[in-house]
């Protein structure tokens, strides 16, 4: 069997809608909000404040939007016991609700928006929409559309005659409701150049007359609407705020969770067997559809068009094969593939292979948002009149809500296999794309913020890597020995990876899943199994018993290893850690790495932890003398009350050297940011603070990039002479 055969995309399920009770529940608020408010809109002394309500969700390819527009009436019967019920429990919205529960849905894609006869009205995108509504309704029931000069006759552009005329194609009664659903919006784009359009503050804005025209149909009794598909989609909710009496409100559409695709698996069935479900086809005895379930969220990100991609690539495998999966793992080997991952993102991929210059220039900090878990509001900008929230969409990255305005950058792991084989990617996109490829899902729903630790150990990674001298490799060289005697710099660069955390006792462990957390008594199996080397790792949990960064190096000509623990202490103490929060640390990483491992272990292996704090107290900095030092095995600190352990060290960076890890601007942002919530949103962090923390990621990776010109022009010339040489020979 051919790659390409064995990873097919045909559609071969009839695809179930799950987990969108609250879009329904908000979209029911929303168009009941118009109800109730429509006589407003008709009043020539309303308040020029109230405008007409319409559901709004911008465009994220493979969000499900036009699934849920197609699927909503029938989504509203599906919650009308559950969700729904509290809705229609206010008496004042009960006949609101059980109208709504009998309206008919009218789909419409604008992608067929076209210029229409009669020629008069050849450019006027009001009729253009209008003609398409009653096209697209005479199709709907099965009925040849009417020619446009004769549909233009009997309703023009006046919207009371197309509704009428609408109702009478559809055979619906005057009181019934009618919801229009607007797909692919965003057409306007690009087809806006064939109408009039009217110029505001000398710009075309098509979608200020589009949702114009929507206006005056919301004067009409019992018509609603929903409108989807378009990538700026708050800029294009500000502006038309501010201009038009339309308010739209976002529809989050959010990805799938675990429990949702285990749903999702088991309500979807073949096209042609209907009776055989998805995950009884996929699914054994051995391997169940939790499991399947946390798979394809781990891979997919619950994205749903990506969900439903793999789904349909995994049924066409198990079925040639004749056999459904046994175990976990095999499952995932399958989706670890490049060739499937190439093949299941590739119509997702495409529009952030192809960015523009602009857009490219804050693909790493997207990339660190999503790594780092930085959320971000809806309103934040990126720049004046560039809105983060557009640009996730517009770079094929995904929105993961945290309530109704707060969202984490969210970007499948599928994706990562077609951008890492791309050549226009920096050094430090494929190192962040690594990074994200290698956290565990669990990682990005459930931990905080970890940008302190983040940034750190991404300039660790260049620091390690890079093949120029830099003065932290120096500086730790002359303090230790032992750190001398490592190879360095280590083969890379390489991705981090978020380790398993440890836990004060014993791992905690669940049946049929991952182990997600270390004992304090595990550190032999720490110390072999999670850190290998040429990898700078960071616990998942920030409360973890070990340090905030990790990473393991060994001797290039001596059996000898290091691990090495980076501990972030004072970040918030105005009066700087003392011995005490000192010995702390080293209490809970020195002690169980020698009892639990090194004191049984070759005196081949080593443990080092680095202190660094932004302010140390009085007496510390005092008898370090103001400058880093390194306590080694036997030594006390802290008027004798710790002793190093054998075969270990305690770095203690002064704050002068600290800056070497993370500069003073930086760790001041940080700082303010992080005074006041443990998970500071984007616009506490600013987009400043986070060019800066790219732009000394970037200086690092120029040296790196700077070395490696320099080996090839030298190897070039040696060839070049070689070959002279050999011809005077």
């Amino acid at each position: 069997m051919s790659l390409g055969e064995k990873w097919r995309a045909d559609s071969l399920v009839q695809f179930a809608v799950v987990d969108r009770e609250e879009d329904v529940y908000r979209v029911a608020e929303q168009l009941y909000d118009l109800e109730n408010n429509r006589h407003e809109l008709r009043a020539e002394t309303s308040s020029p404040f109230y405008r007409a309500t319409v559901p709004f969700a911008p465009r994220l390819f493979g969000s499900g939007k036009t699934t849920f527009c197609l699927s909503y009436l029938e989504l509203v019967q599906r919650f009308r016991e559950t969700s729904l019920s509290s809705f229609a429990s206010d008496p004042s919205r009960k006949e609101f609700f059980d109208k709504l529960r009998e309206a008919v849905l009218l789909y419409v894609d604008l992608t067929e928006l076209e210029p229409t006869n009669p020629i008069e009205e050849k450019r006027n995108l009001k009729w253009a929409v209008y003609y398409l509504m009653v096209e697209t309704a005479y199709l709907s029931v099965g009925e040849e559309p009417k020619d446009e000069e004769d549909v233009y006759k009997k309703s023009r552009t006046r919207s009371y005659k197309l509704v009428k005329k609408i109702r009478t194609i559809l055979n619906m009664r005057t009181d019934q409701f009618l919801l229009v659903a607007f797909d692919e919006v965003g057409v306007l784009d690009s087809r806006g150049q064939y109408f009039d359009l009217e110029v505001n503050d000398g710009r075309v804005r098509p979608y200020n007359d589009f949702f114009g025209i929507l206006w005056e149909l919301c004067l009409e009794d019992n018509v609603f609407f929903i409108v989807v598909g378009k990538s700026k989609g708050l800029s294009i909710k500000n502006y038309t705020a501010s201009v038009s009496k339309v308010l739209l409100h976002f529809i989050s559409l959010s990805p799938l969770d675990s429990f949702s695709i285990v749903e999702f698996l088991e309500k979807s069935h073949l096209k042609v067997r209907t009776q055989c479900r998805v995950c009884d086809i996929l699914c054994s005895s051995s391997f169940s559809v939790n499991e399947l379930a946390e798979a394809l969220l781990e891979y997919t990100g619950g994205v749903p068009g990506l969900l439903t991609r793999a789904v349909n690539m995994l049924l066409n495998y198990v079925q040639t094969r004749g056999q459904p999966f046994v175990l976990k793992e095999e499952c995932l080997s399958c989706m670890k593939e490049d060739v499937f991952r190439t093949v299941c993102s590739k119509p997702f991929v495409t529009r952030i292979s192809t960015l523009d210059e602009s857009r490219r220039s804050v693909l790493d900090m997207l990339l660190m948002m999503a790594l780092y878990r930085i959320p971000f509001k809806a309103d934040d900008e990126l720049n004046s009149g560039s809105y983060l929230f557009d640009a996730v969409t517009e770079m094929g990255f995904y929105r993961y809500p945290i309530d109704d305005n707060t969202f984490q950058v969210l970007f499948p792991k599928m994706f990562i296999i077609n951008l890492n084989n791309a050549s226009s990617f920096s050094l430090l996109e494929k190192i962040l794309l690594g990074s994200l490829n290698m956290e565990p899902v669990d990682c990005f729903f459930s931990s905080k913020c970890r940008v302190f630790e983040g940034i750190v150990a991404t300039r660790l990674v260049l620091i390690l890597s890079s093949k120029v001298r830099n003065e932290f490799r120096e500086l730790l060289g002359r303090l230790s020995a032992i750190w001398k005697d490592m190879k360095l710099p280590i083969h890379g660069p390489s991705p981090l990876d978020y380790m398993m955390s440890v836990s004060r006792g014993e791992a905690r462990s669940e049946s049929n899943k991952k182990r997600k957390t270390y004992g304090n008594n595990e550190w032999e199996r720490i110390f072999h199994a999670a850190l290998y080397f040429d990898r700078v790792s960071i616990p998942v949990e920030a409360n973890s018993y070990s340090p905030d960064i990790m990473f393991k190096l060994q001797s290039p000509v001596k059996l000898k290893f290091l691990m090495v623990g980076v501990a972030f202490k004072g970040l918030r103490k105005s009066e700087g850690i003392g011995w005490s929060d000192i010995i702390e640390e080293a209490k809970k990483f020195l002690y169980p790495v020698f009892n639990e491992f090194l004191s049984q272990a070759l005196e081949c292996y080593h443990c080092m932890l680095i202190i660094v704090s932004t302010k140390l107290a009085l007496n510390v900095a005092s008898e370090l003398g103001n400058q880093s030092r390194c306590y080694t095995s036997g030594m006390r600190i802290g008027g004798n009350s710790f002793t190093i352990p054998p075969n270990c060290e305690l770095v203690i960076l002064c704050e002068r050297d600290v800056e070497m890890l993370i500069d003073r601007e930086i760790l001041n942002g940080l700082e303010r940011a992080f005074s006041t919530s443990d998970n500071p949103p984007f616009g506490d962090l600013g987009f400043n603070l986070l060019r800066r923390a790219r732009d000394s990621f970037m200086s690092l990776q120029e040296s790196w990039n700077s070395y490696n010109s320099s080996v090839r022009s030298i190897i070039g010339s040696a060839r070049c002479e070689w070959n002279m040489f050999e011809n005077i020979l």
